[in-house]
């Protein structure tokens, strides 16, 4: 039978322990293929889940993904067997959520993820959304209340290596005592608002999973003993199955981290945060034997649950064998609707969304069209620009311009924080649920002052750095701002150009820049890894809720359109120019990036060249989509005029022998997006 039998002690950190100094693996099998486990060896099983996000509704108020949820959850551990199951999350299971739990403050959820069995989760990011002070006060308490655990083997009492929450717990299967360790992701201060977890640090995630899995496998039972210990990461890939293959996961560092450094008593690696859903067999590090683990991720929103299946030999506590997938979550059904556990959670869901109902059935304003985040093959794209984010960052300065005691020149929208689409639906009204979980966090809107060459470092620094999950953030920008990038260029110097209405930016010149609080502070660490959002001067908070402030303007501005324009657009290489200084002048130069991947986006077809102004020439372009180096581009322009003397006359005319500056804009259609290339033309 399964029994929890201990509680996770807090365990003291310590240095980074190499894999290969962690004795015999505990996973010397193989991945079976579906066979059953081998004769003779005794079952051990995990169900889990990652970033689930509140999902007890879909957003649609009928509460269905819920209980499809709940039905996949408990009609899987049934057939795996209850008592040989252990139901373990890998965090980011609250918080950016659907209206339904974000009105309750996510207690619904955590009631709901109680009654389908959870037993254990590592904390992610969210969790710390609304500090640490309401995760130990609050939410942690509750979810005791209702089975289940958070753990936390990387989070310390600042300036010290003092465990500041439970580290793992210990469950025992069938006889074999399972530990189930929890670490997230390091980035943590910069996802986080900085005053909320101002007393903590947060460590190398596989250095506190592998001191905590050395203590339960030291011998001592006085600090806690496992035969079998997994460890739940909030932490992963960029790619999913679909999209990437193991080897171009183990090209990231922070993946290739987690799999070569875990502990190779480490059975099992389950991860989380990226919202990707994948499945490998990795090499177990120092093994001669060949054998591998299971490396597992979801995705997010309760779109699948994950299932491991253990053949342990007792004689030696040893994995023999296992299987490992994603079983998507399906539609209830008949049997699981007269089942008492699934009624308990379907009750949770139906409460919530009765609650949540005439609140969110609120209209508050009406879209012409659907206005979304970006999407890769179905997926969101934070590494790509939004129709959403780019609205969200011009409302942004409407709101704070519109309050007469505060100015900003320039919007800015972390693609992270945008949560929700907006969906035309059936005739475009926009209700106040829809609009509230676009920006659930509970934000204000701030402002700070930053120079030219200030907001360039920022536009340069969605590059992120080596050490982050995803490569690259794609920031929304008010439809003000336009900017050129070579991302063939090195780190710090990938931007060639910005320009604010047309005009380039002076690098010396203040500029007032508004975005949330989250991203407009002088508190903590890098939010996001934009760095240089804390180094801006005269920070001044509006008081305006960043929800609240979106459910006005949209109210105020309905029926809203989405922009099509693609504010950055990469200029690959440097244009060149050939002919002679009495002409004509060949001009050519290669553009990619001028279209949005939004849904419902138009993709661009003809360029227009423009030479202050006046058209000279045009181009054709092609929806094709460069991928590396990131971020990835859509629409590619290969573009070649020649201009003869007699055209040159009009910017040369007067100048004799000199070189006169000018600004070539490539203008696309259908969309608007433009693309400044400043450059000379010569009169001989």
């Amino acid at each position: 039978m399964r029994q929890h039998t201990k509680v996770g002690a807090l365990v003291a950190g310590a240095a980074l322990i190499s894999a290969a100094a962690l004795a015999t693996p505990a996973s010397a099998g193989n991945n079976l293929g579906g066979a059953p486990i081998p004769a003779g060896s005794t079952p051990v099983n995990l169900l889990t889940v990652n970033d689930f996000h509140g999902r007890i509704d879909s957003g649609d108020l009928t509460g269905k993904l819920g209980k499809n949820f709940a039905c996949t959850m408990i009609t899987q551990r049934a057939a795996l067997g209850a008592s040989n199951t252990v139901t373990v999350g890998a965090g980011d299971l609250i918080n950016a959520s659907t209206f339904a739990s974000q009105v309750q403050h996510e207690e619904p959820t955590i009631d709901f993820l109680g009654a389908v069995g959870l037993q254990v989760s590592s904390v992610g990011n969210h969790e710390f959304d609304s500090g640490f002070a309401d995760l130990t006060g609050r939410i942690i308490p509750r979810a005791h209340e209702h089975g289940f655990e958070y753990v936390g083997a990387n989070i310390y009492t600042k300036g010290t290596k003092t465990p500041a929450m439970k580290s793992y717990e210990v469950y025992t299967v069938n006889g074999v005592r399972v530990g189930v360790v929890g670490a997230v992701t390091a980035e943590t201060p910069n996802l986080v608002a900085g005053l909320g977890i101002a007393g903590l640090d947060f460590g190398d995630p596989v250095e506190g999973a592998n001191t905590v899995v050395n203590q339960l496998t030291d011998g001592d039972a006085a600090n806690g003993e496992a035969d079998v210990v997994v460890v739940a990461y909030h932490e992963g890939g960029p790619y999913s199955s679909t999209t990437g293959t193991l080897a171009d996961q183990m090209k990231v560092p922070v993946f290739a981290h987690l799999v070569n450094d875990t502990s190779p008593k480490a059975a099992a690696i389950i991860q989380g945060h990226t919202h990707q859903a994948y499945v490998y067999d990795v090499p177990v590090p120092g093994a001669t034997d060949g054998s591998t683990r299971p490396v597992l991720q979801t995705g997010n929103y309760a779109a699948n649950v994950g299932k491991i299946q253990f053949g342990i030999d007792t004689s030696t506590m040893k994995v023999v064998g296992y299987n490992a997938g994603n079983v998507p979550v399906v539609a209830y059904s008949p049997t699981c609707a007269a089942d008492a556990q699934w009624q308990r959670a379907a009750a949770i869901v139906d409460a919530a969304v009765t609650y949540a109902k005439p609140i969110a059935a609120q209209p508050v304003g009406k879209i012409t069209t659907s206005i979304t985040r970006a999407y890769n093959n179905g997926a969101e794209d934070r590494g790509r620009e939004s129709s959403l984010s780019n609205l969200i960052a011009q409302q942004m300065v409407e709101s704070v311009n519109a309050t007469g005691n505060n100015h900003a020149d320039i919007g800015i929208m972390n693609p992270g924080g945008v949560r929700n689409d907006l969906p035309y639906g059936t005739d475009g009204t926009i209700s106040y649920g829809q609009a509230a979980a676009i920006l659930p966090f509970g934000n204000t809107l701030k402002t700070a002052d930053y120079t030219g060459a200030q907001v360039k470092r920022i536009l340069e620094e969605q590059w992120q750095p080596v050490s982050a999950s995803r490569p690259f953030l794609a920031l929304g920008l008010s439809k003000n701002v336009t900017y050129t990038y070579d991302p063939n260029r090195a780190q710090g110097d990938r931007i060639s150009g910005i320009y604010l209405d047309g005009t380039p930016i002076d690098p010396a010149k203040v500029y007032s820049v508004t975005s949330s609080s989250f991203l407009v502070t002088n508190v903590g660490t890098a939010p996001d890894n934009f760095a240089t959002m804390l180094q801006g001067a005269n920070y001044r908070d509006t008081g305006l809720s960043d929800g609240n402030a979106f459910v006005d303007w949209l109210k105020a501005n309905s029926p809203v359109s989405p922009s099509w324009v693609q504010h950055g657009v990469g200029v690959i290489g440097t244009p060149a120019v050939t002919g002679s200084k009495n002409g004509p002048q060949t001009i050519t130069m290669r553009l990619e990036g001028f279209d949005l991947t939004s849904l419902g986006s138009p993709a661009n077809s003809t360029a227009s060249i423009r030479i202050n102004g006046t058209e000279v020439a045009t181009a054709t372009i092609t929806p094709v989509i460069n991928t590396t180096p990131i971020p990835s581009r859509k629409g590619v322009a290969e573009i070649s005029f020649t201009l003869t003397k007699q055209q040159l006359l009009p910017w040369t005319k007067g100048n004799g022998h000199r070189d006169v500056d000018v600004m070539i804009s490539v203008v696309a259609d259908p969309t608007g997006t433009v693309a400044y290339v400043p450059m000379k033309v010569s009169k001989g």
